[in-house]
């Protein structure tokens, strides 16, 4: 594999769902700031809002709650600097967790149950993954300047990263490129599309405020709609997109991914999901399996999605959005919901 193979998925959406009456929609961001090399310090920084749509209409909004937060992590991916607001006394616990799989575990142990659900909670929780997202910005960067991709990888990373999820799969593109000394296939990368004034992506109530992303910086934004039926009946769309910021102020699109999902009683009844840019053949495929969730209540998704998807059953970033569904258990009952 070369760079400008072409990429399986290239189709992002052209904008998000127009916001029906009585729905609630949450948006998010962590954006990562550019690295120098592969162990570079980190900067993020991110925001959340909650909204929900009134019977009025489209302008008929109220803001429920919003979070942002700064944080810093050195070179060995440690937590050195956290400020968020709202303040949160159990914050600078985190301080010192390093941004792996154990720091989630940390979030478990410091936030207080009743502000488990909550937006800030919900931040905090994406930076892993945004650290994770973020070397690919570096091997984008890297690569313009003249270094071989084959010395782009960690030493040993294929022993973990074999069969983690479907794009890295033995046998396929991903580990294929690395192994042949060609290093990880670089992505063409489409551009986020540009919405069309009156369309729903234009929608000023559409998105909280997001800054231009910097060159080479990396963002993980989501959004999350929720609405609820009569009898416990509630429906779910969401979307994630991982982005990296181009020359002249644009963003390219890593992956992104969307999901439709419903049921009664803060149970799912069915979830469907939808690739839209991807970067190896093999990633799509991990769409076929999130059915397995179904009879799964909401609550309990940030649990059971990681034991349910695993391997080349799963995709890393789609398991995320998925986990992240279920911190909407508040929202449904601000939507109406039980």
């Amino acid at each position: 594999m070369t760079e400008g193979t072409p990429v399986v998925l290239r189709d992002p959406l052209p904008g998000v769902p127009a916001r029906p009456a009585g729905s609630v929609r949450r948006t998010m961001h962590v954006d990562v700031g550019r690295r120098g090399e592969w162990s570079s310090p980190l900067a993020m920084e991110g925001a959340a809002r909650d909204l929900r749509t009134g019977a009025a209409g489209p302008d008929d909004v109220t803001v429920l709650a919003e979070a942002r937060v700064r944080a810093g992590f050195d070179t060995a991916r440690c937590l050195t600097s956290l400020t968020t607001t709202p303040g949160a006394p159990w914050a600078q616990d985190l301080v010192g967790a390093r941004a792996g799989g154990g720091f989630r575990r940390h979030l478990d142990e410091v936030v207080p149950p009743d502000e488990a659900g909550s937006l800030l909670r919900q931040v905090l929780d994406d930076m892993p993954a945004a650290a994770l997202i973020s070397g690919y910005a570096w091997m984008r960067l890297a690569r313009r300047e003249g270094h071989h991709p084959a010395n782009l990888m960690p030493p040993g990373a294929l022993d973990h990263m074999t069969d983690l999820c479907s794009g890295w799969r033995a046998g396929g593109a991903a580990v294929r490129g690395v192994v042949a000394g060609e290093g990880v296939p670089m992505q063409d990368c489409p551009p986020v599309p540009v919405p069309e004034p009156g369309s729903p992506g234009a929608d000023p109530h559409a998105w909280h405020e997001l800054a231009p992303l910097g060159l080479d910086w990396m963002r993980r934004r989501r959004c999350i709609d929720v609405t609820a039926g009569p009898g416990g009946e509630f429906g779910i769309w969401a979307m994630f997109r991982d982005t990296v910021g181009e020359d002249g102020g644009g963003e390219a699109v890593l992956h992104e991914y969307a999901v439709r999902a419903g049921g009664v009683d803060g149970v799912l009844g069915w979830v469907e999901a939808e690739p839209r840019v991807l970067p190896f053949p093999e990633c799509p495929a991990a769409a076929d399996t999130v059915g397995a969730l179904v009879g799964t209540a909401v609550a309990t998704l940030a649990a059971a999605v990681p034991e349910t998807l695993t391997g080349v059953a799963s995709c890393t970033h789609l398991n995320d959005l998925l986990r992240a569904l279920g911190g909407v258990r508040g929202l449904l009952l601000l939507a109406g919901g039980s």
